[in-house]
């Protein structure tokens, strides 16, 4: 990653052997290998390069040199938790659509039987009496 400005090219951290010696970005390891054995003419910052080897690592792990793999996994693994979640459901509802039938199935037998035994106390009750004669009161000296 070196911009060109005119024709002069800026390094914005160790090139070559400093590279090699520097493989922490901390400002003391850069300072360092600048001082080792950087050429001249490079321009070295030591915060400027540690942010541009940040910069650079974050577009990698964007084009997914870093971080495609781990997204990928984590994608199966969302989708495989998805289906377990929809055949969950798919099984629970299942349930209680057998739970509703045999319940229905139930209920039809317990009116059923309800009516039978209603038939069956009207036939045994004896037959209503004829309703007696009330008592009536009656007044019996004359005013």
């Amino acid at each position: 990653m070196k911009p060109q400005r005119g024709g002069e090219q800026l390094a914005w951290g160790p090139t070559g052997a400093a590279a090699a010696t520097a493989s922490c970005l901390c400002p003391a390891a850069v300072a360092s290998s600048a001082a080792a054995g950087a050429p001249a003419g490079n321009n070295v910052f030591p915060r400027q390069a540690l942010e541009q080897e940040m910069l650079r690592r974050a577009e990698l792990q964007l084009q997914g040199a870093g971080g495609g793999d781990r997204r990928r996994e984590r994608q199966m693994k969302n989708r495989e938790s998805a289906a377990r979640s929809r055949a969950r459901r798919l099984a629970y509802v299942n349930d209680l659509e057998k739970e509703v039938t045999l319940l229905r199935a139930e209920k039809e037998e317990l009116r059923k039987l309800c009516e039978e035994l209603k038939e069956a106390a009207e036939a045994a009750a004896p037959a209503k009496r004829a309703p007696q004669q009330r008592l009536q009161r009656t007044s019996s000296a004359p005013f």
